[in-house]
């Protein structure tokens, strides 16, 4: 019996559109730690977001499976944001934040979710592309520093700070080194040694300080869940904790070194900048960030994170080789001024809907894995940005794509290829 002309059409555009969706998907995870990447990163996601569109009722049909707490804990997010367009000292400004900040964010979160709620076999492909992105990016930032020549006029990865917490954002992947399948690689505990040293390599090159803290706290959550996972038999627990204590204590001694190398080399440079001032520094910005909120409690400033811009920039250290400041490199104390205290109160209800999201998937043997990584990569990014704020640009796209890849892989029905 021949299948009708229209049916064979349909079949046609829902492979094309799970290709073009595979494709924009992974691409985006590949390039987010490039510093010149954002054009191609939003073209990933408009991509993606065309594949979704060729998929038409059948990515409507995955939207249900959204938890309700986090979508409307998200959608108030979303609008008081757009809201605050209306009271913002510079409409400019805010407006002009509005599109790569949260235009961007919610298509990369939308994007995550229904695809990983359609089709559990894109987590290895993501994986492999996340990881391969970070590993290149190091690779190319050691190139630009000590190859023949440049590769490109400024940093390969963005930066030290957007770097360093994109490692972050990648340390939970690696658990699934030591677990077995859907959601783990296979139990290859030398290939998760060997990823931790060289997330270590990588990190120390930053010269970082807060993302050894931060590295800290997502093993803490290892620990906290990892054996009492379904999927880790209980004669592998024990070695498992050994491993991820010794990380735990080589992030703790490289997190001293880095704070007595940063240190010394203030003392040795004649810089003008007197040893240790950045431990001085940051509680100036939050007491003049406290000083600006008492302005505006409750609605804050308007949306972004520069709006205050010219309050921070002059209390950058004068006459020394110092990036201008301006924000309160507090990602929280930076939400309170954009927004007010009421944003400042949904953006807390909205990590805490996610953080307990995933704490009720370990009680479920499919997603426990899961609901590791995704309570270790919360923890992780709270931490990293209570010294500075990257929940902006690429950073920010990574936390909520991967957070909607955890809830959206949760919620699929499809068993992983």
């Amino acid at each position: 019996m021949a299948i009708p002309r229209e049916l064979q059409i349909d079949s046609r555009l829902s492979v094309t559109a799970e290709r073009i969706l595979a494709f924009g998907s992974c691409g985006f995870l590949f390039l987010a730690p490039f510093a010149s990447s954002a054009g191609w990163r939003a073209a990933c996601l408009t991509l993606c977001a065309i594949a979704l569109a060729i998929r038409g009722r059948g990515s409507l049909a995955l939207v249900p499976r959204l938890p309700r707490e986090v979508a409307s804990l998200g959608a108030a997010w979303i609008a008081i944001c757009l809201a605050s367009l209306a009271w913002s000292v510079d409409p400019a400004y805010t407006a002009g934040e509005l599109k790569p900040e949260l235009g961007y964010g919610a298509l990369a979160f939308v994007v995550f979710f229904l695809a990983a709620a359609g089709d559990r076999a894109l987590w290895r492909k993501w994986w492999a592309f996340a990881m391969a992105g970070a590993v290149l990016a190091f690779a190319g930032r050691l190139l630009q520093d000590f190859g023949p020549i440049a590769l490109e006029q400024h940093e390969v990865d963005a930066g030290a700070g957007p770097y360093s917490t994109h490692l972050v954002l990648m340390l939970p992947l690696l658990f699934a080194l030591d677990w077995p399948p859907p959601w783990g690689r296979g139990h290859h505990r030398r290939a998760l040694a060997a990823a931790l040293c060289l997330v270590l390599a990588a990190a120390w090159y930053t010269g970082n300080r807060i993302v050894w803290i931060a590295f800290g706290a997502e093993l803490l959550v290892g620990i906290a869940t990892w054996a009492w996972l379904p999927t880790t038999p209980r004669e592998r627990a024990a070695s498992l904790r050994r491993l991820v204590v010794i990380a735990a204590l080589a992030f703790a001694v490289a997190f001293a070194a880095s704070v007595a190398e940063r240190y010394q080399r203030n003392l040795l440079h004649d810089t003008g900048v007197p040893a240790g001032l950045e431990h001085d520094l940051r509680p100036k910005l939050w007491e003049a960030g406290w000083e600006k909120l008492r302005e505006a409690p409750w609605l804050g400033h308007g949306f972004g994170r520069e709006i205050l811009a010219s309050t921070f920039s002059a209390l950058t250290p004068k006459n020394v080789n110092h990036p201008e400041i301006r924000h309160a490199h507090d990602m929280f104390i930076d939400v309170a001024l954009e927004v007010g205290l009421l944003g400042l109160a949904v953006f807390l209800a909205l990590l805490l809907a996610l953080a307990r999201r995933y704490a009720a998937m370990l009680r479920d043997v499919d997603s426990a894995p899961l609901g590791t990584m995704g309570l270790a990569l919360i923890a992780g990014f709270v931490v990293k940005n209570l010294t500075d704020d990257f929940m902006h640009r690429q950073n920010a796209l990574v936390f909520w794509a991967l957070n909607a890849m955890l809830l959206g892989l949760a919620r699929s029905r499809s068993r992983p290829g």
